[in-house]
C-alpha cells in the first residue's frame, strides 16, 4: 500500500509528532535526511524511537522498509502526450490505483450479497456523492432490484424510517462528516436495516452505525484546487459492483432487456 494510503487510513492514530513527519515527507525532497533513521529524526525533531513508532503505525517493518517503499513510489507511469493530459490522466489512475488498494475482495463480495438478498436498496448523498448515488441507483434499477435514491436531506430521512430488517441503506459521504446524511443513516440503522457506509475515512461519524465500511482514496490529496472530479474513487467501486452483480444471469438478462428497450426507442 502506498504512503498516502497508509497515512489515510492510520490517520486517527496519529500525534502531533506523527503528523509533523508526514508534513516533513510530503513536502521534502527525498534528500540525504532520510538516509539514516538518526538523520531523519534529527530533521524533524524527533527522536529515533518516535520514527520507528510511526513506521510501525503505518505498517511497515521499521524505517528502512518505509524508505524503500517511498523510494518505489517515486516512480511515475506516464502517457506519451502533452503535460495537462498527462497531469489529469496521473491523476485518475491514481484514484484508482489507490483505491485498488483499500477495497477487499471479501468486502466488495460481502456487499454484492446484501444487495441481492435484499427487498429494497436505498442510495443517499448530497452535493456531488449524490451523484454518485445516483448513477448507483439507476445501475441496479436497470438489473430489475428494488430500491430508490434520495438526494434531499429531508426524503432521505423518511425513506431511512420506512426501512426494515430486509433493507439496505447505502450512504456515499466523501468525507463521512455529512450531519443529514448521519443522520439518515442512524434512522435506518435504528430500524433494523442493513447500512453501507462509502467514505473516505474509518472512524469517521458516518461509519459509526455502518454495518459494512467500503473506504475509497481522498482525491483532495492531490493538492491541486482546480482538479474538482471528487468522484472518481466511488465510480471506481461502483464499476467493481455493478460487474460482480451482473455475473448473476438472471440479473444480467434484465440488463439487457432494458438495454434492448432503450436502443429501440432511439430507432424509432
Amino acid at each position: 500500500m502506498k504512503f498516502d494510503n497508509r497515512v489515510q487510513r492510520y490517520k486517527h492514530l496519529f500525534t502531533k509528532t506523527d503528523k509533523q513527519i508526514v508534513e516533513y515527507i510530503k513536502s521534502s525532497e527525498f534528500d540525504d535526511t532520510f538516509s539514516t533513521i538518526n538523520s531523519l529524526a534529527h530533521a524533524v525533531g524527533a527522536s529515533p524511537a518516535t520514527v520507528t513508532r510511526f513506521s510501525n503505525k503505518l505498517k511497515y517493518e521499521n524505517f528502512q522498509d518505509m524508505k524503500f517503499n517511498l523510494l518505489q513510489e517515486m516512480t511515475n507511469n506516464e502517457i506519451e502526450n502533452s503535460p495537462l493530459i498527462q497531469k489529469i490522466h496521473n491523476y485518475h489512475q491514481n484514484t484508482i490505483q489507490q483505491t485498488g488498494e483499500f477495497i477487499s475482495d471479501s468486502s466488495i463480495k460481502s456487499f454484492v450479497n446484501q444487495i441481492m438478498r435484499s427487498r429494497q436498496i436505498i442510495f443517499a448523498g448530497i452535493g456531488s456523492s449524490g451523484l454518485s448515488a445516483t448513477e448507483f441507483y439507476y445501475r441496479i434499477m436497470r438489473m430489475g432490484l428494488k430500491g430508490n435514491v434520495s438526494t434531499d436531506s429531508h426524503q432521505m430521512k423518511i425513506f431511512a424510517s420506512l426501512l426494515t430488517a430486509s433493507d439496505t441503506f447505502v450512504a456515499i459521504s466523501n468525507s463521512g462528516e455529512t450531519d443529514e446524511l448521519i443522520t439518515a443513516a442512524n434512522i435506518a440503522h435504528d430500524k433494523g436495516a442493513f447500512v453501507v457506509a462509502i467514505t473516505n475515512y474509518q472512524g469517521s461519524g458516518l461509519t459509526k452505525c455502518a454495518d459494512l465500511v467500503l473506504i475509497t482514496t481522498d482525491q483532495s490529496r492531490t493538492n491541486d484546487s482546480r482538479f474538482v472530479n471528487t468522484q472518481i474513487a466511488t465510480l471506481f467501486l461502483i464499476d467493481i459492483v455493478s460487474y460482480l452483480l451482473l455475473d448473476d444471469a438472471h440479473l444480467h438478462k434484465i440488463y439487457n432487456k432494458t438495454t434492448d428497450v432503450i436502443l429501440s426507442d432511439k430507432n424509432q
